[in-house]
C-alpha cells in the first residue's frame, strides 16, 4: 500500500481531464521543451560564470517545425519561431539557475543555522515547535507533511490530525509520528506501520527534553547517536565540551566534518559565541538550547599565569596573586645589642607579614653563616624558605604556600567547579578556595594561556592575569 501525503489525492474519475484539451490550438507556439543536453551543457556554462555559446540545437528545432507547418509558413515565421525558442531557453535556463542558486544557499547556510543559542517557549506548542526548531537544525528545512497524514486501503481510509500528532521527517526518508498525549490506539498504529514501514510513532512529553529526544534520535535513524558525549582538546591546559547527544548523520559525517552536538536540557549556560566557533572548525557544529551570557567578575575569581622562569619573579607574582604583602632586601634585627653591645641584623631577600605569620624567603646559596643566621631567625618566631638553585614554579609555589599557611596540592585541576556548564577547562596548577561554594577561588599556574581558554574563564567570571 502507498502512504498519502497532502500532496496525492485520490480523483473520481469524472474530474480527470484530457491532457489534450489543454495543448494550445495556435501551431507557432511551441510545447514547453525538454531540456536537451545542449541546455544542460548551456546552464551549467552560465552557473559557472562561462560565456554563453549558442546552442546547436536551434536550426535543428526550426527545422522540424518548417516541416510540420510548411516550408512557405516556416519562412514567414522563422524569425517569430526563433525568438519564441530563445526565450523558452532563457526561461529553462534561468529555472536550472535558481535551482543550482538555491542548492548552494542552502548548503552554505547550514552552519549558520546551528550557531545559534535558543529557548524553549512555554506551553505545549512552545515544545513541540522548539522541537521543530532543533528538527529543521538537523535535518533540511520544509521536508514536512504540509496536511493530515493519510493512509489509504482498499476498504478505508485513515487521517491523522497534523496538529494533534505532528509529523517530522527521519534522517533515512521515513516518517516520525509524535503521540505527546500517547492517544493512538494499538489498531491505528498497526494500520500505519503495516501499510507504511517508514513508519515510527514515538510518544512522550517533548517538555522532558532529553527523555524525549533520546527517543526521537532513536526513531530518526541516524548513521550514529551517542549520548553523555565528552571530547578533549588539548593536553595541558584541556578542553573538555560535554553534550547531551552527538549525532553523525551519514557515516561520512566525521570525514566531511560534519559532526552535531546537541544540548537539550537548557538548564545551564550555553556554550559562548567564542567556542561555538571554535568546535565548528573542529568539525562539530553545535545546537545549544541553553543561553549564553557570561557570570560579572567580582574579583573572587582569579585564573593567574606566571610565565617566568626566574625564581625573584615567581616569588614576586605569587605574592601579587595572592594579595599578600612582600618586601624586598628587608634587613631584619636578629640583636639589638643591648646585652652583648653587638648589634646583627639578617637581610631576607623576600619579607611578607601578615595573618600572625612573618615568611623569610632566602635565594643565597648556601653556606654556614647564611644557614646559621636563619636558624636563629627561626628561633626567634620567622618561617625560614631556603630556596634551592634547581626549584621550579611547583617547588617555590609549594614552599612559599605552605610558608604561609595556605596549603595546596599540584596537579591537573578544573579551572571551576561542575556546575552543569558543557565545558570545563583543565590545567595543571594549585586552587586556592575561599570559605562555601561562591567563595574565592584563585587559579595559579605556569602554564601559558592561550586566547580561547582566556575568553572562556571570562566568561566564567574569572579575571584572567598572564605575568
Amino acid at each position: 500500500m502507498a502512504l498519502g501525503t497532502s500532496d496525492s489525492f485520490a480523483l473520481d474519475p469524472m474530474f480527470e481531464l484530457d491532457t489534450k484539451a489543454l495543448r494550445s490550438k495556435n501551431p507557432l507556439i511551441p510545447k514547453t521543451p525538454k531540456t536537451s543536453k545542449t541546455d544542460k551543457a548551456v546552464s551549467k556554462t552560465q552557473a559557472a560564470g562561462g560565456p554563453l555559446q549558442k546552442p546547436q540545437s536551434d536550426s535543428t528545432e526550426i527545422t522540424r517545425l518548417k516541416g510540420k507547418h510548411g516550408s512557405r509558413r516556416g519562412r514567414a515565421s522563422s524569425g517569430r519561431r526563433t525568438k519564441l525558442l530563445r526565450k523558452s531557453q532563457e526561461i529553462a535556463r534561468a529555472k536550472k539557475h535558481r535551482e543550482i542558486r538555491r542548492e548552494q544557499v542552502s548548503t552554505s547556510g547550514s552552519p549558520g543555522m546551528v550557531l545559534h543559542s535558543f529557548r524553549m517557549a512555554a506551553g505545549r506548542e512552545g515544545s513541540i515547535q522548539w522541537t521543530r526548531d532543533v528538527w529543521d537544525r538537523l535535518l533540511q528545512p520544509g521536508r514536512y507533511e504540509n496536511g493530515p497524514l493519510v493512509v489509504q486501503g482498499r476498504n478505508f481510509s485513515l487521517s491523522l490530525d497534523p496538529k494533534r500528532y505532528p509529523v517530522f521527517p527521519a534522517a533515512d526518508g521515513g516518517k516520525i509520528i509524535i503521540d505527546e498525549g500517547m492517544t493512538l490506539s494499538p489498531m491505528v498504529k498497526t494500520i500505519l506501520t503495516e501499510k507504511d514501514p517508514g513508519i515510527r510513532i514515538v510518544m512522550g512529553n517533548p517538555a522532558d527534553r532529553k527523555r524525549f529526544f533520546s527517543s526521537l534520535l532513536a526513531a530518526a535513524k541516524f548513521y550514529s547517536v551517542e549520548e553523555n558525549f565528552a571530547v578533549d582538546f588539548g593536553a595541558d591546559p584541556k578542553l573538555t565540551v560535554t553534550s547531551d547527544f552527538k549525532i553523525e548523520k551519514t557515516s561520512e559525517s566525521l570525514l566531511k566534518n560534519d559532526v552535531v552536538l546537541v544540548n537539550v536540557t537548557g538548564q545551564h549556560r550555553g556554550i559562548p559565541p567564542q567556542l561555538i566557533s571554535f568546535l565548528d572548525k573542529e568539525g562539530f557544529h553545535v545546537i545549544d538550547s541553553s543561553p549564553a551570557f557570561s557570570e560579572l567578575s567580582d574579583g573572587r575569581k582569579v585564573l593567574y599565569s606566571i610565565e617566568g622562569s626566574r625564581q625573584d619573579t615567581i616569588v614576586d607574582e605569587l605574592f601579587t596573586a595572592l594579595s599578600a604583602p612582600c618586601e624586598k632586601n628587608k634587613d631584619l634585627l636578629l640583636d639589638d645589642g643591648a646585652l652583648s653591645g653587638v648589634t646583627l641584623s639578617v637581610r631576607a631577600d623576600r619579607y611578607s607579614e601578615g595573618n600572625k605569620r612573618k615568611v623569610v624567603i632566602s635565594f643565597s646559596e648556601k653556606n654556614p653563616v647564611q644557614y646559621t643566621l636563619l636558624r636563629l631567625l627561626e628561633l626567634k618566631g620567622y618561617r625560614v624558605v631556603m630556596l634551592n638553585p634547581e626549584d621550579d614554579f611547583r617547588e617555590i609555589s609549594e614552599k612559599v604556600l605552605s610558608s604561609l599557611g595556605l596549603p595546596a596540592v599540584y596537579g591537573m585541576q578544573p579551572l571551576w567547579v561542575d556546575d552543569g556548564t558543557p565545558f570545563n577547562v583543565r590545567l595543571s596548577g594549585f586552587v586556592l578556595t575561599g570559605n562555601g561554594r561562591n567563595g574565592a577561588r584563585r587559579f595559579l599556574t605556569n602554564v601559558p594561556i592561550d586566547p580561547l581558554v582566556g575568553e572562556l574563564a571570562r566568561y566564567k567570571g574569572f579575571d584572567v592575569v598572564v605575568q
